[in-house]
């Protein structure tokens, strides 16, 4: 099999800077889905190609090569970017869609705008760059392999530091996937506010509370600016996420975006 840096070098034309995007997380039950974007150019290559050689899409590294590899990476790519989208995002927007959010907002964070991207699968992001599909590029491209390593190492870094602020759910093992561990202890504990609720296995493992989302309602409706109503996300719909129906939750975006609306024009903030 060809390997991935030579599938580049023969795939990017001579004296340009390419990119590669991939995506972690896209499946699981919890957490966030993170892109990222590898940058190479021909100056990389031939001072680096000796660790480039090395890259592999990251679900065949172990842990600790692909922590060491992400750091290498890190040090010697002219550019790269990564990007997080959360929960509540996933779920407002829907898994495919955060996914392409998450990709194009890692080539924004670029410090070096390449030529051209290879990216992972079948739909491309819309980045405003040109853009090539390549169905399993994980394997195939060493830039997107690269970026396979920098979004799995960085998510994997999230969920271990997730299951330090939610105890119990064994985020820093499973990463938030859905194995027989991740589903007993939601049953155990509760759905957490870092699960996505619009994901049928997690949605069916809800105890939901009715008083809760009430409450929630009422405080909204009590904000009495801008600044109240945005402190209100983080400090009392977050923390309450888990034990709300997604339907509840798209009432309160509803009434989140009419009470935006009033606020902001009493405060004078739209014309």
């Amino acid at each position: 099999m060809i390997n991935p840096l030579d599938w580049d070098l023969g795939n990017v034309p001579p004296g340009v800077a390419w990119g590669g995007v991939d995506e972690a997380g896209r499946g699981a039950w919890a957490g966030p889905v993170v892109a990222a974007c590898a940058v190479l150019d021909g100056a990389t290559v031939q001072k680096w190609g000796h660790v480039l050689r090395g890259v592999r899409d990251s679900k065949e590294l172990k842990p600790e090569k692909r922590e060491a590899l992400a750091a290498e990476l890190k040090a010697l790519l002219p550019a790269y970017g990564i990007a997080e989208i959360d929960a509540l995002a996933i779920d407002r927007e829907n898994i495919l869609e955060a996914t392409m959010m998450a990709m194009r907002q890692s080539v924004t964070n670029l410090a070096l705008r390449p030529r051209l991207l290879f990216i992972d699968g079948n739909r491309g992001p819309r980045t405003g760059l040109p853009e090539r599909l390549v169905v399993d590029g994980d394997a195939l491209s060493c830039a997107i392999g690269a970026a396979s390593i920098l979004a799995k190492a960085h998510r994997d870094a999230l969920m271990i530091g997730l299951e330090e602020q939610h105890p119990g759910y064994g985020f820093g093992q499973h990463k938030g996937y859905g194995t027989a561990l991740h589903r007993a202890q939601i049953r155990a504990l509760g759905v957490s506010p870092v699960h996505r609720i619009s994901y049928a296995p997690v949605a069916a493992l809800q105890e939901v509370d009715e008083a809760l989302r009430d409450a929630l309602r009422h405080s909204l409706e009590r904000c009495a600016s801008v600044a109240e109503l945005q402190a209100w996300v983080a400090r009392e719909l977050r923390p309450a996420y888990g034990r709300l129906k997604l339907v509840w939750v798209e009432t309160l975006r509803r009434n989140y975006a009419d009470r935006l609306a009033q606020l902001a024009e009493a405060e004078g903030l739209v014309q």
